[in-house]
């Protein structure tokens, strides 16, 4: 299991996530934890990104704004995940093995 720092702009202010990885036998999950009590708040209990076959699933989320929250974060994920190589990923594409750990 492996943590990242994630930091994104949302509403023109920036942030900083720590997102813990789970690398499962046909998905990863991605775990957000917003570093600011509000957007923590925002987030309870849509806190989980799945990534399926190198996709990140956008989930059913009813509020828009905790939508584009959500997808603030998953494309600064997707970034990071670029720049830098996660163990149990394939370095020239760094996507992510969908192998048994």
């Amino acid at each position: 299991m492996d943590m990242l720092p994630v930091k994104f702009e949302f509403r023109g202010a920036g942030y900083e996530a720590l997102v813990r990885v789970k690398v499962k036998e046909t998905k990863t999950e991605y775990y957000i934890t917003i570093m600011n009590g509000e957007l923590e708040k925002m987030l309870f209990g849509h806190h989980i990104l799945v990534e399926e076959n190198g996709l990140l699933l956008p989930g059913s989320v009813p509020d828009d704004d905790i939508r584009q929250l959500r997808q603030t974060i998953a494309e600064a994920l997707k970034r990071c995940l670029a720049l830098v190589p996660v163990e149990g990923t394939d370095k020239k594409s760094n996507k992510l093995l969908m192998n048994k750990r």
